[in-house]
């Protein structure tokens, strides 16, 4: 069984931040939080800065069950390459919070946010599965700036009496985008080295068509986050929306840099072959075309399912798109050749 740490002592011998964070939980409306408190003893095997969490805690439940952190008897290890906790894990790597071989590189699964597992890795960075990519992004850099930009961002939508503020969903039930973005700020302003919110913010900006804001949001991700693979694709979609061709196939090749060993790599190469077809580069085109389909011989038979099922709801848009893909990829392949004469057909 593991000590627990000293409250204000933090596993890089800097103050954790976690009791002010506490403190700030305490003050709050009574039955907004659920603290549980900490146990005498934690179970082996956890990484340093869950040993700081737990011993303040035994688990919380943050602004009712937005936020859900187990108690430390709950906490699982997984191998990332499966991204599965518990029994299911085709790997044969689940188990508790010290049951995995030694020498992987192990993350645990700690609590939820909005149903979504959050994982943290033996650096203390947070990870949480995004719907939109089916694939793992950074959402802390540190446990406790994490926790305290949660703890803020979820704030922006309560009052003093802990109810939802006045104005912060529209009519329909849905966030103001405005305060959505309040939110992002507020989770970096605890944590400015997290690539997930910074990357959800440009992504926010976009949306408004505040594009030079959110390529240099982008290019801060990057720059603090050079592997992260899907920031680079972002970029080289915000310089092909400019008609910069060159410089989004430059950054569609960091993005499969990024990418390699990922299993979504292929993906990554295919953009690149479609941008270089785009740019008139035959040569990069056809050698990201080989690697697309090397990586990814799948890819082919689900890009025409999904511009077949584009065709059928009447979205020529995304027909179009996923039809250029599979051009650059695989521009004689005769099914590709009849959903290119579909898609010209529906569109005339």
């Amino acid at each position: 069984m593991a000590k627990k740490r000293r409250k204000d002592e933090h596993s890089d011998g800097g103050p954790s931040g976690l009791d002010r964070v506490f403190a700030a939980l305490d003050a709050a409306p009574t039955g907004l939080h659920d603290v549980t408190p900490a146990a005498e003893q934690l179970p082996s095997g956890l990484p340093e800065p869950l040993i700081d969490l737990y011993a303040r805690c035994d688990g919380l439940r943050l602004y009712l069950d937005s936020v859900e952190l187990r108690p430390s008897a709950e906490v699982e290890a997984v191998d990332p390459r499966s991204g599965i906790a518990g029994g299911g894990d085709p790997d044969g790597f689940a188990g508790g919070a010290g049951a995995l071989p030694r020498g992987i590189d192990l993350r645990w699964v700690f609590g939820e946010l909005e149903g979504e597992d959050l994982l943290i890795d033996a650096r203390g960075r947070i990870w949480r599965r995004d719907e939109s990519l089916d694939d793992l992004v950074c959402e802390g850099a540190r446990l406790d700036r994490w926790l305290a930009g949660i703890v803020d961002a979820l704030g922006v939508l309560y009052d003093a009496d802990g109810e939802f503020a006045e104005g912060v969903f529209d009519d329909d039930g849905e966030l103001v985008p405005a305060v959505g973005e309040r939110q992002l700020r507020a989770m970096l302003k605890r944590d400015p080295a997290a690539p997930g919110p910074r990357w959800r913010l440009a992504h926010a900006l976009l949306s408004q068509d505040r594009v030079d804001e959110a390529r240099a949001a982008l290019e801060e991700v990057v720059a603090a986050e050079p592997g992260f693979a899907w920031a680079w694709l972002d970029l080289a979609r915000i310089s092909e929306r400019l008609g910069e061709l060159p410089g989004a196939v430059d950054e569609a090749r960091a993005a499969a840099d990024a990418a390699a060993g990922h299993p979504q790599a292929g993906y990554f190469h295919a953009q690149r072959a479609r941008l270089a077809a785009r740019a008139g580069d035959e040569a990069t085109r056809a050698a990201a075309a080989r690697r697309a389909a090397e990586l990814a011989p799948e890819l082919k038979a689900a890009q025409l399912e999904g511009a077949q099922s584009s065709l059928a709801e009447g979205d020529l848009a995304s027909a179009r798109g996923l039809l250029d893909l599979l051009r650059a990829v695989w521009p004689r392949d005769l099914a590709v050749l009849d959903l290119a004469r579909q898609v010209e057909a529906a569109e005339n």
